[in-house]
């Protein structure tokens, strides 16, 4: 250890070599969506709790929602409107007047293990499940869940949303080598929809790029597209709306597509 490695461990700090910016954009390019020849529908609340799918439901077997929190209006939506039924999961306890009227809750927390506060993806997906919905939202647990849920259930999927936190760490080489690899992975089966900043973020300023902490994306699965075009969505789409109502909307950083 020398000496700055020294300092920098009295004070329990750790200083990591910043990733470079060409990288860094290479990623972010990544997750720009694309066109696709399927409309997006927006389901569940307006502001927080809503959310834009691609308009191919039918079909879909069942939706499973980690991390539900106070809000189960895009739930309520697919069984009132699709007659899609919902598995949900939160460790926290829910009120359960706000679930719809066919779906099983679970209180646990998505996890690697299976015990009695905690469950597997793969242990959560049912055998018999074809053509779902994923939905995840676990504060920072997506990335260990995405790189442990099965090929046999990721080709399941029809859709993915997802919300992705933590996008301030793409400024250190291990969190950014990890989220490659995750993205990797989704770009096996999926095609990136819809994006929509989460406008509580913080936006963190890495070599000169504006990255927002949260961001909320959707995903189609591969094979449910026929006519896929290399040509960027508009970003707000039309069916957007602000996460929360009394902040400033967040857009994305034009270097981006650069």
């Amino acid at each position: 250890m020398n000496l700055k490695e020294k300092f920098f461990d009295l004070f329990g700090l750790y200083v990591e070599k910043k990733t470079s910016k060409k990288r860094i954009l290479k990623i972010l390019k990544k997750l720009l969506p694309k066109e696709i020849d399927i409309d997006l529908i927006r389901l569940g609340e307006n502001n927080d709790g809503g959310y834009l799918i691609p308009n191919d439901l039918d079909g879909v077997f069942k939706n499973y929602s980690a991390g539900v929190g106070l809000l189960t209006g895009f739930e309520k939506d697919l069984e009132e409107k699709f007659s899609i039924n919902s598995n949900l999961l939160d460790f926290n306890e829910i009120d359960k007047k706000i679930l719809p009227k066919n779906s099983l809750f679970m209180k646990k927390k998505l996890s690697l293990q299976e015990n009695s506060s905690e469950i597997s993806i793969n242990k959560w997906i049912e055998e018999k499940d074809r053509e779902i919905i994923l939905k995840i939202d676990i504060e920072g647990d997506e990335y260990s869940i995405l790189a442990n849920i099965s090929d046999e259930n990721l080709k399941k999927v029809r859709i993915l949303i997802i919300e992705f936190h933590d996008l301030r760490n793409l400024r250190s080489n291990s969190f950014l080598s990890f989220f490659e690899k995750i993205l990797a992975r989704l770009d096996n089966y999926f095609y990136a929809c819809h994006l929509h900043v989460n406008n509580t973020s913080k936006i963190k300023n890495i070599n000169d790029i504006k990255i927002p902490d949260m961001i909320e994306m959707t995903f189609i699965r591969k094979d449910r597209i026929t006519n896929f075009s290399n040509k960027f969505t508009k970003l707000p789409h039309i069916l957007d709306q602000k996460t929360d109502l009394d902040k400033n909307e967040i857009f994305i950083d034009q270097n981006w597509y650069t």
